[in-house]
């Protein structure tokens, strides 16, 4: 899997996934008052989480946007579970080496490095070394109740425009409630989170994956 799944078919558009969720980058001093300081301490502040989820995808030419929703749980560094459970069921995870892309209805799975499914990409800004030197962050006017990044690849060579994200001061710390994308097609992908549980204590073997029996298993590039 050469690309981030935002850049493949809506069944199997991981947008986080997201893999969504890396390493730590540098706590900022200042106070989280904008959104630029709510991501860092976000990031540094957040080891891993879980939560619900729902996605809508925008064609360019406009109609009834695609809907999907599920579950997301990650733990740093580079661990997650990714779930489509609506309006298919379909499984994203990773042990931090190692991802997984299992397609319920076709029986079949896709493995893949993690950089190979990763590189240029809305994981790659929160995976955490040099952050500054893959994309440039701007910080967005407040929205919605929410503190706004833009992210943008700084490589022409990139599966998305830009990735939007949307943080707000929680009761215990920064919280990311929703992140936006903007894929080299023009399709805008919105994801909004809920039920979020930080730094939760995970059951051994969340973030590992063993391909069902009689499943199709596809190593794309030699993986």
């Amino acid at each position: 899997m050469s690309r981030f799944p935002v850049h493949l078919p809506a069944r199997r558009r991981l947008l986080l996934g997201l893999a969504l969720f890396g390493a730590t980058l540098p706590l900022a001093v200042a106070a989280p008052s904008d959104g630029l300081a709510l991501l860092q301490q976000w990031l540094h502040d957040t080891r891993g989480a879980q939560a619900e989820f729902t996605q809508s995808v925008q064609t360019a030419k406009g109609g009834a946007p695609q809907l999907s929703s599920g579950s997301f749980s990650f733990e740093r560094p580079g661990r997650f579970r990714w779930v489509y459970l609506k309006p298919y069921r379909q499984d994203i995870v990773s042990d931090g080496t190692t991802i997984w892309t299992y397609d319920h209805d076709l029986d079949q799975v896709t493995i893949s490095t993690q950089t190979q499914a990763l590189g240029n990409t809305p994981a790659a800004l929160l995976s955490g070394a040099d952050v500054q030197k893959v994309f440039r962050l701007q910080a967005l006017p407040e929205q919605g109740g929410l503190q706004w990044v833009q992210a943008t690849p700084r490589s022409a060579d990139s599966s998305f425009v830009w990735v939007r994200l949307g943080l707000r001061e929680g009761a215990r710390g920064p919280q990311l409630d929703e992140m936006v994308l903007r894929d080299a097609f023009r399709r805008t992908s919105t994801i909004r989170f809920s039920a979020q549980q930080a730094n939760p204590r995970f059951p051994a073997g969340t973030f590992e994956f063993t391909p069902p029996l009689g499943a199709a298993v596809i190593r794309p590039g030699g993986a």
